[in-house]
């Protein structure tokens, strides 16, 4: 009967830490790392996905089962499982951060488990290349956190079509990476804190440069201006940011 892929995997690493090891190895039968028995342990999922020659799962622990519902077999016969268990309203947040730049830093999404609920993760991921520069797959660690869009100290703000991670300073717009300047990022986690509220454009400047000199409310419409061409459908009729005429200006999330 074959090996496993995932215990193939384990298997193979367990040799190449032998290896490294040696003669010291010979002579302390446990001086190597029970690589396999801390993995298989861990309270996390940890995997490896293979984006090359196929997609499928190289590996993934036993803690699958508990965070998912789906076991590790499941994930095997199933090449395109890892991508089900995402919400589909972020699905479109993995695939352009793969697209961009796989990178080590945490990415917060929600997975629906097999019984049909959902739940927040928070996923490290470090991207596999061969001798080419060509990614071949990922390798991560995802762990269960707690609702990051409950305040007070939210760290995620979810409104129809646009995601803001305010630790990562990371929005999304309709499903695409949107990149903003710092003044233009503290504009809109200002406007998103309070839907609805009408913020003045001296409290807006003010807000932006912590001064009471940092401009006049021809600046603050330039601001205005150039968010709205970056997060906006269409930035010629506004949905998200609305002008509140003689007031200033207003974040309307329910009217997407």
């Amino acid at each position: 009967m074959p090996e496993p892929v995932g215990a193939a995997m384990l298997s193979g690493m367990r040799k190449r830490e032998m290896n490294l090891l040696g003669s010291e190895a010979e002579r302390e039968p446990h001086a190597w790392l029970d690589l396999e028995g801390l993995v298989e342990r861990a309270q996390d999922v940890v995997y490896r996905y293979r984006l090359r020659p196929t997609h499928g799962f190289d590996y993934v622990n036993a803690a699958a089962t508990r965070v998912t519902g789906y076991t590790p077999t499941e994930h095997y016969a199933d090449p395109d499982l890892g991508f089900k268990l995402i919400h589909p309203d972020d699905r479109p947040v993995l695939a352009a951060l793969l697209e961009a730049s796989p990178s080590p830093s945490t990415l917060p999404l929600r997975w629906i488990r097999k019984d049909g609920t959902t739940i927040w993760t928070e996923q490290r991921n470090t991207p596999v290349y061969d001798e080419s520069g060509e990614l071949v797959a990922i390798e991560g660690i995802a762990r269960e956190i707690d609702d990051p869009t409950h305040r007070p100290g939210e760290t995620i703000r979810l409104f129809p079509g646009l995601r803001i991670n305010l630790s990562l300073q990371r929005v999304f717009a309709d499903g695409k990476l949107v990149h903003l300047t710092p003044s233009e990022f503290r504009l809109l986690a200002l406007l998103t804190s309070q839907p609805g509220e009408v913020f003045t454009p001296e409290e807006i400047m003010h807000h932006l440069w912590q001064s009471d000199h940092s401009g006049n409310r021809h600046s603050c419409e330039t601001h205005i201006s150039t968010l709205r061409r970056k997060i906006e459908r269409d930035p010629r009729f506004p949905e998200r940011i609305r002008t509140v005429r003689r007031k200033g200006y207003t974040f309307a999330p329910a009217s997407i």
